[in-house]
């Protein structure tokens, strides 16, 4: 029995931390994809362009050796869909008309909804009391972060809420078919990347007005690595296996931390300094994740 238990611990200790590394990326992920879309020298078709590219080529030999073997096509596509080119052009365009801070309010908000009514009814995951009192405080805190900057909308942000919506809805897609496929994390995102290479680049080149050769190099090797190494390989990885862990719905929730590492990173990379309320709403999310993966338990009267 407490063999069981310490490798029911040490299940969840490593897919915390997984999950926490991946959270990381994902907060830098907004403030950076703002950095070069400030700069008006690359456009969100140039970031998905370099982040399936260069993924797309350093796991190439590994589709080559494995395929689809496990999942099929219609997995694969799956995959690709739900954290593919569409949910980064959804996102990324999305930030043309709203600030990266919305972003990462409503995405992994509707993200974690989503995929926690897909992990209930599709993978009969049905969440406890427990994580449905950290969902609750969740939202709460989600809701509290982005108050000011919701309240304030121009009259076009909403075009860009709507397309985080969307891209939080594709990254639901993703979380609940890999976990349904069973699918082991180096493999999937592997199909990810490659199935987005291989579809994305032909129509970006074949329609689209490149301006990663005529961009800074600077600039485009950094939005490269970050985003073809950084964010679609070692985020999805470590993302991929903290649900293999931990399972579709408390693998989500670690979305709800990237508001708060956006909010922290966007300080001396952008400038933007928190307000008492974007604090306040930071510390209810955290506190709401930790009820989530069930580390505090709701006495029963």
């Amino acid at each position: 029995m407490d063999q069981a238990l310490k490798a029911e611990q040490s299940t969840m200790t490593m897919g915390i931390i997984y999950g926490l590394m991946a959270a990381l990326l994902w907060g830098a992920w907004p403030v950076v994809s703002s950095l070069g879309l400030q700069n008006q020298t690359l456009t969100p078709y140039d970031i998905t362009a370099l982040r399936f590219g260069v993924a797309g080529i350093i796991l190439l030999p590994l589709i080559l050796k494995r395929g689809f073997k496990g999942i099929g096509l219609p997995g694969g596509l799956l995959f690709a869909f739900g954290a593919g080119a569409p949910y980064l052009l959804f996102t990324v365009t999305g930030l043309k008309y709203a600030p990266a801070s919305h972003m990462g309010i409503i995405a992994p908000s509707c993200m974690l909804t989503l995929s926690t009514i897909g992990g209930w009814f599709i993978l009969g995951d049905r969440p406890d009391r427990n994580r449905l009192l950290g969902l609750g405080v969740i939202i709460l805190g989600v809701a509290l972060l982005g108050w000011s900057g919701l309240a304030m909308a121009g009259d076009n942000q909403w075009i860009g809420h709507l397309m985080f919506v969307a891209g939080g809805g594709c990254w639901a897609t993703y979380t609940v078919s890999s976990k349904y496929f069973k699918a082991d994390p180096l493999h999937a995102t592997a199909l990810v990347s490659v199935l987005s290479m291989v579809i994305y680049l032909p129509l970006y080149f074949t329609f689209g007005d490149p301006q990663i050769f005529v961009a800074p190099m600077e600039e485009t090797l950094f939005q490269a690595i970050f985003q073809g190494i950084g964010s679609a390989i070692l985020a999805l990885l470590f993302y991929t296996k903290a649900v293999a862990l931990l399972g579709a719905a408390k693998g989500a929730v670690f979305a709800a931390l990237v508001p708060g590492i956006a909010v922290i990173l966007a300080l001396p990379v952008l400038g933007e300094e928190p307000t008492t309320i974007e604090i306040v709403g930071v510390s209810i999310v955290t506190i709401g994740m930790v009820g989530a993966l069930g580390l505090i338990k709701a006495r029963k009267r």
